[in-house]
């Protein structure tokens, strides 16, 4: 197994059981004696951050309740014209800045990065909130597609919704949660991003997630 570092990302929608698989993969390399760190990388917000509290005031952001007491923000940048065309560039400088530091840097001193989420999230997320499927296509969204590093390692975890709901129940509750899931399966052959169906026990699954990622 190659000693330089490493980019690894387990993505997929809500409830698929991504976080298990990047502590099992995290749990493979240090065996292996590889320098490695968690990071979640679906968003960041700074220099976005009074944008969204306007946007709070302004009622382009609402909250809901998923079950009985998670909270939800619902993020309905499409009712202004301006907020879904501004909001996705500072977005893009918050994830510009905050990738340099929790990827780029360790990566260049060689640790490697295992993450839950990343770039296609994001895009999903703003494709959600602009109502913009094709975001992937615009300036801002290939500049999103470039901070994915060289040699990136992708893995999408999948469930029948059926079980994501027996997983996870409040899901149920979430507005977004069928255009999302539709989302992630266009996203899986815009970008051939490899699939695995995380209805096998956990072990199975893992062996092929690291067999795929030949880590």
């Amino acid at each position: 197994m190659s000693q330089k570092s490493m980019f690894i990302c387990i993505t997929g929608i809500d409830g698929v059981g991504k976080t298990t698989h990047v502590n099992l993969v995290l749990e493979h390399l240090r065996e292996k004696s590889v320098k490695c760190q968690y990071k979640w990388l679906r968003f960041h917000h700074l220099f976005s951050l009074p944008l969204l509290a306007f946007c709070r005031v302004a009622g382009y952001t609402c909250q809901s309740t998923l079950g009985y007491s998670q909270k939800c923000s619902y993020h309905e940048f499409y009712k202004s014209r301006l907020v879904s065309a501004v909001y996705p560039w500072i977005l893009f400088f918050d994830t510009f800045l905050f990738t340099t530091i929790k990827v780029y840097i360790p990566m260049f001193f060689g640790t490697s990065i295992v993450c839950d989420r990343f770039v296609y999230d994001t895009l999903i997320d703003l494709a959600v909130a602009t109502k913009d499927h094709e975001i992937y296509k615009k300036p801002v969204g290939k500049l999103f597609l470039k901070l994915i590093p060289k040699n990136a390692r992708f893995v999408m975890l999948d469930l029948d919704k059926s079980a994501i709901f027996s997983r996870r129940l409040e899901l149920k509750d979430d507005l977004t949660f069928d255009e999302r899931y539709t989302l992630y399966q266009n996203f899986v052959n815009l970008f051939r991003i490899y699939v695995v169906d995380n209805n096998d026990n956990v072990v199975n699954i893992n062996k092929l997630i690291i067999s795929n990622m030949e880590i």
